[in-house]
């Protein structure tokens, strides 16, 4: 592509340059951000250093100190010192001289003291390690200052001591120093009047050599201070400190911290002896530490120019190594006709666009293929199922072209039946299609299974592996459950599937269809089931079981006015019809044969008197699809014959109960529990006599119908107002919209779905 007059920036080599930058980029932020993280690092171990320095020093004089102190409590018991203290009179010359013996040994062992002043109260003298004096002679030579007077002296060493440190002017080589002393008390048990004090100046020289010996300690500043904040030691002389700095460093615990020192930018460290109270601080200027962090400094950005420096020069190169090829792909898509020349596009655009155009057209044409081999599958299962496969071609070869995997020989046939929750089914087309991916998503696992619609019905050819040959209808059991009951909240849609035996061979594929077939006619007499297996409910040779004998039996029972045994023995047969092992037709004669019994029974007097054109009881008999529709007509004939078998009861005391019924039919139909039984119990009559009186005097078709044709009237004005069909059938009295259904279906001809669009 030619680039026009800035479009350099919208081109797939700017982006490329671009983008190289951006990973450049990446480790000079690196850099940067480490080299805050070594900063913080530096500071960090610079505070860690300058602490563990402080903490030497203080381990150090805490441990001398402690000995001056245990020195301190030595002598306080030692005899001649208790001797010295008691005295009131002139000491002996020769005591004198051991003590000064004992002094000079003390002072040998411990280089941290600088000397040992003992005052006796009564003898008003100052013993030491050199001299024996009178306590102002003692003044004059080791203590005299203008700052401190001989009254302060005095005052001192007659209070009474618990053992602290001060700061006391002592004569050294004719200079007057300020030297930290321990003095105490003597005795040391509490009094109310000391017989002397103990006098322990400290080596200052010992511990300014110490400090020396620490690194850093020449570049800063060392303050030890007592408890009261007073500073005893230095390593600075001259160094005047102002109240502020006192009061921070009062205020302040332990730690390290920056502050402003003596007009400059300081790192200060304070640590506490928990065993004299005392405080250490270090104080050091802060460009002290950051020398090796300019070091640090200097080398980062000296990497960051030389990493930009090969980083241009590596992006340069790449850039036009990677974009050669994207060149070549637009000189390859450019010689096609269908590209429009059109707005700028940048390379990416212009290839993106390219093969997108391909990729639909290669869509289109697999989408056309797709349905072209759904439409030829479809037919094929078809002619399968129904057993027209064309006989010159083997079936695995037909299958082969119309791409179905057969990975077995083993096949079954299952044939769904799908109805609406909410009333009449509205899209079979649409219902088959997602029952039929629902239920392959959940059986296509474990089976091969493929779908295809068979005169309006919902037909599967399953294939089924030889190792799962014992347990595929567990597994299809298991995985329809799973997916009726997703389909059922989902989609308000259910279905009853009917399945066949396992059959080997494509060529018997056809067998198991009809089995499915035969199945199917178990589906209308059993009712509602999720899945119904031929194998379950493959007739057996079976005789007539209601024989010419059992015929009497219940003619006797009739006469003999034994209504009670006659219905037990009715239900029994129904009952034993509808066993899985009976035939089918030969159940459904059986039930017409007691159909015609019972019809038998009617007195011939009563018969005339029948509208047979308007009961039919034969023709709604064979009309009935369940079990519960033959035993609710089979026991509405026997109610009927039971009743006229009655009507020897008094007739008068049932004059006009056929409108008193209407009335009560007319108020009670949305009750559920309404029936004949009901009636009749209301009444204090029979089911059987009341029915019957009720037709007799009403002209109406029998009482059960009644309360149905009631019901069916009131469904239809409220189907009339928008009322739902589940609402509908709750409020006009039926136990469930699927009997609703049926009942509506059966004196209107029609679904109540179907009666609402119509009107």
């Amino acid at each position: 592509m030619n680039w026009g007059r800035g479009n350099f920036t919208r081109s797939v080599a700017f982006r490329l340059i671009l983008s190289y930058a951006v990973i450049l980029c990446i480790p000079v932020i690196l850099s940067v951000i480490i080299y805050g993280q070594t900063r913080g690092i530096v500071k960090y171990e610079i505070e860690r250093a300058s602490s563990a320095m402080l903490q030497q020093v203080r381990y150090i004089v805490d441990g001398e100190l402690l000995q001056t102190e245990s020195l301190a409590a030595q002598l306080a018991i030692h005899s001649d010192v208790r001797r010295l203290l008691a005295s009131d009179a002139k000491v002996n010359a020769y005591n004198i001289y051991g003590m000064k013996q004992e002094l000079n040994k003390l002072l040998s062992v411990n280089d941290f003291i600088k000397e040992i002043y003992l005052y006796s109260k009564p003898l008003q003298s100052v013993l030491s390690s050199e001299t024996y004096l009178k306590e102002q002679s003692f003044y004059e030579i080791k203590h005299q200052t203008h700052n401190f007077a001989y009254e302060d002296w005095l005052e001192l060493i007659n209070r009474y001591q618990t053992g602290e440190y001060v700061l006391l002017p002592l004569e050294n080589q004719g200079k007057i120093i300020y030297t930290p002393s321990y003095i105490r008390s003597l005795p040391m048990q509490a009094t109310a009047d000391s017989a002397g004090t103990l006098i322990i100046p400290l080596n200052v020289e010992k511990i300014m050599t110490m400090l020396e010996n620490i690194d850093w300690v020449e570049q800063g500043q060392v303050f030890i201070m007592n408890s009261n904040d007073q500073i005893l030691i230095q390593n600075a002389e001259e160094s005047q400190i102002s109240p502020s700095s006192y009061q921070e460093w009062s205020d302040r615990g332990t730690g390290t911290f920056t502050g402003i020192f003596q007009g400059m930018e300081s790192m200060i460290t304070i640590e506490s002896s928990a065993t004299t109270g005392w405080k250490y601080i270090s104080v050091f200027p802060i460009e002290v530490f950051w020398e090796r962090a300019g070091v640090i400094q200097t080398m980062n950005v000296f990497g960051l120019l030389l990493c930009l420096a090969i980083g241009g020069t590596v992006i340069y190169y790449f850039a036009r190594k990677n974009y050669d090829p994207i060149k070549q792909l637009v000189s390859v898509f450019s010689r096609s006709s269908s590209q429009g020349t059109g707005a700028y596009l940048d390379e990416y655009s212009f290839i993106r666009r390219s093969v997108l155009e391909t990729i639909q057209e290669r869509d289109d044409m697999n989408n056309k293929n797709v349905q072209q081999l759904r439409v030829l599958q479809d037919y094929y299962l078809g002619r399968l199922l129904k057993g027209q496969g064309d006989r010159n071609v083997p079936l695995a070869e037909l299958a082969k072209a119309h791409k179905l995997s057969w990975r077995t020989d083993h096949f079954a046939v299952l044939l769904f039946y799908i109805e609406s929750v909410e009333g009449e089914l509205k899209d079979l087309a649409l219902s088959q299609f997602i029952v039929s991916n629902i239920v392959k998503d959940m059986v296509g696992d474990r089976l091969t299974i493929h779908f295809t619609d068979v005169d309006g019905m919902l037909a599967a050819v399953v294939n089924v592996d030889p190792d799962r040959t014992q347990q595929w209808k567990d597994d299809i059991e298991d995985n329809l459950a799973q997916a009726y009951e997703f389909i059922t909240v989902r989609y308000k849609l259910r279905f009853t599937t009917v399945g066949s035996e396992l059959q080997t061979g494509l060529d018997h594929v056809h067998l198991a269809f009809l089995q499915a077939l035969e199945a199917q006619e178990y589906r209308i007499v059993l009712g509602e089931s999720l899945l119904i297996w031929y194998g379950n409910i493959k007739p057996t040779e079976s005789s007539y079981f209601f024989t010419v004998n059992d015929q009497m039996i219940l003619i006797n029972f009739l006469k003999a006015d034994e209504f009670e045994k006659a219905k037990q023995m009715i239900d029994n047969v129904i009952q034993e019809a509808f066993q899985r092992d009976r035939s089918h037709e030969i159940a459904r004669c059986v039930l017409l044969d007691v159909a015609t019994t019972l019809i038998k029974m009617i007195p011939d007097q009563d018969q005339a008197g029948i509208a047979w054109d308007e009961w039919r009881p034969l023709k709604r008999l064979l009309s009935c699809s369940t079990k519960l529709e033959f035993q609710q007509e089979l026991f509405d004939i026997f109610d009927r014959v039971c009743t006229l078998l009655r009507s020897r009861q008094n007739g008068q005391m049932s004059v006009g109960i056929g409108e008193k019924v209407i009335e009560f039919v007319q108020e009670n139909y949305s009750d559920k529990n309404l029936s004949v039984s009901l009636i009749g119990d209301q009444f204090r009559l029979s089911p059987q006599y009341v029915s019957r009186l009720f037709r007799e005097q009403t002209g109406q078709v029998g009482l059960h119908d009644y309360i149905s044709q009631t019901r069916i009237e009131a469904a239809k004005a409220l189907l009339l107002e928008g009322t739902s069909i589940e609402e509908t059938s709750a409020r006009v009295g039926f136990a469930s919209s699927h009997a609703f259904i049926r009942v509506f279906k059966k004196y209107e001809g029609i679904t109540p779905g179907k009666y609402k669009t119509i009107q």
